[in-house]
């Protein structure tokens, strides 16, 4: 069905326009990513590519580059703003160290200690007025000649790999632990726990040398290709320093504007729909993942300690306001802190429907644990 709306919106935009596809100008759009081949984004990228290029009539043309293969991962956002390439993916957390509103777009720790969760974020982000700011962010607050759309919901990300199981957060705290740098860092180290960051490929022989004895990467279906569970057998699933984690795509603002407006239309629909293919096949991904792990490699799941959540969110709190101090994040906080207390009253509840319904099941025997 949604295929079908989307060929039939491409078909009404075409001859609402009044042209022929025939002799219409193409468009090409270069897409740098941050991303392997072998990565479950990778492929929700490939969609989004199909999708522009059908929904077009072939008048755009996608072509999707991995990680690394023109320009390096920080040096996306000029490139893309420079016209090197006229498009990339990354994570606005990546630009914090420009300015440090950037982690509240795609990764604001432990929901910002206010509980707001991955779909609320995202409704923020189309509903509200999440998309507006973090335009502004890039084109006037960087200076870029970009326009962003955050259309790789990534979240929750673990908390991570150990090799024993813990029942307290003060037990994990005397573990070095390899972290995501910038805020969630300092929120970690703000509980007193001892962090370091590394790139992905430096994590297993960084654990196998003993200079770390813990880590986190994103979610089953990436850490299973990494190799954590041949490493480590204890994994804990529910983590809060990126409990909200989205990737952006990005495209350069002057391309963009030059394209006539229905193929403007064409890519903003794409990329909305690209939220949809992420969400769904990243459930699918991640709980296959995760199901091998467990048969296959003998991996655990563990229950993150109960003292963690408070411990964090606090922490969160305290590294967030040290940065209200700045207008402009102090604009966007503001922003998401109203949303969260118009929609976590809600998704509390709802979420915890879905989470009964589960719990129930499975306390029944008529779902069982992967095992």
């Amino acid at each position: 069905m949604k295929k079908l709306f989307l060929v039939l919106l491409a078909m009404t935009l075409v001859v609402s326009c009044g042209f022929s596809t025939a002799s219409a100008k193409t468009y090409e759009l270069k897409i740098q990513t941050s991303l392997a081949t072998s990565s479950m984004y990778f492929k929700t990228l490939e969609r989004l590519k199909k999708n522009i290029e059908e929904l077009s009539q072939g008048q755009i043309k996608v072509e999707l580059y991995a990680d690394g293969a023109i320009v390096k991962n920080f040096e996306i956002f000029d490139a893309v703003s420079e016209g090197l390439v006229n498009g990339g993916m990354c994570w606005t957390h990546w630009a914090s160290g420009k300015h440090p509103a950037g982690t509240l777009f795609s990764a604001p720790i432990g929901g910002l200690g206010y509980g707001l969760d991955q779909m609320a974020q995202l409704s923020w982000m189309f509903e509200g007025d999440g998309i507006k700011l973090l335009n502004e962010y890039y084109q006037d607050i960087l200076k870029l000649d970009m326009m962003s759309w955050p259309v790789l919901p990534m979240g929750p990300e673990c908390f991570g790999w150990f090799h024993e199981k813990y029942t307290s957060h003060t037990q994990i705290n005397k573990l070095t632990f390899r972290a995501p740098p910038g805020v969630p860092a300092e929120a970690f180290k703000e509980m007193g726990m001892p962090v370091v960051s590394m790139a992905g490929g430096d994590i297993i022989p960084a654990a196998q040398r003993g200079a770390i004895d813990a880590a986190e990467w994103i979610a089953p279906g990436e850490d299973i290709v990494m190799g954590f569970p041949e490493i480590w057998k204890h994994y804990y699933l529910q983590g809060l320093h990126q409990a909200i984690s989205i990737g952006d795509v990005y495209i350069n603002k002057t391309w963009f504007e030059a394209l006539p407006k229905h193929l403007q239309m064409v890519v903003n629909v794409a990329m909305k729909a690209c939220v949809t293919d992420q969400l769904l096949n990243g459930i699918k991904v991640n709980s296959e993942a995760l199901e091998k792990m467990v048969r296959e490699n003998g991996v655990i799941i563990e229950e993150t300690p109960a003292d963690y959540y408070p411990a964090f969110m606090k922490a969160a709190r305290t590294v967030i306001a040290k940065y209200t101090k700045d207008p402009f994040f102090k604009k966007v906080h503001d922003s998401q802190i109203a949303w969260a207390k118009l929609t976590v009253p809600f998704q509390v509840r709802s979420n915890g429907l879905y989470y009964m319904m589960g719990k129930t099941a499975m306390d029944e025997g008529i779902i069982t644990d992967y095992k």
